[in-house]
């Protein structure tokens, strides 16, 4: 593994600490934390058979979800700087069940805040945000969950099956 030997630091003190004086920083260090363990997992999933010749992999789907967003202007010239909260965030879905490989939505260049899609046909919509109803959808619907009477949006965008 990759220990810091014993008695070293396991849990960084992210969330008062480094995260708001030095984000840039920790969310490298996090975020490759979270893919590291989430390809080790795909890697196990994949390893192991469900039946019939399919994988545990083949019937998963990982989602990674921020709590909040961040501001992202960084001072001119500096490269360590702090950050404050923003109700502007993003997930992240790895599943052979989600229309993958791309990004839905995008990064406004003037503001940095996230954007959403269309439900249908995953173009970029600058300015819209995307519902809690929405995400839920697309994330059942790709699961292969059905929801009759739920009200729930179409969200084919997300679905690989659509």
């Amino acid at each position: 593994g990759e220990g810091l030997g014993e008695g070293g630091l396991v849990n960084t003190p992210i969330s008062f600490d480094f995260s708001h004086q030095a984000n840039r920083e920790v969310q490298a260090l996090m975020w490759d934390r979270v893919l590291r363990t989430a390809d080790r997992l795909i890697t196990l999933l994949k390893s192991e058979e469900f039946q019939d010749g399919e994988s545990f992999w083949d019937h998963s789907m990982i989602y990674v979800a921020t709590e909040f967003g961040r501001t992202r202007r960084r001072p001119s010239g500096a490269m360590t700087f702090g950050s404050g909260h923003d109700l502007n965030n993003g997930s992240l879905i790895i599943s052979p069940f989600v229309n993958g490989g791309r990004v839905l939505g995008g990064v406004d260049p003037d503001t940095l805040l996230t954007y959403g899609f269309d439900p249908e046909t995953a173009r970029p919509e600058p300015g819209r945000n995307m519902t809690e109803p929405e995400i839920y959808s697309g994330i059942a619907h790709a699961l292969g969950i059905d929801t009759p009477g739920a009200g729930l949006p179409d969200m084919r965008a997300m679905r690989r099956r659509a």
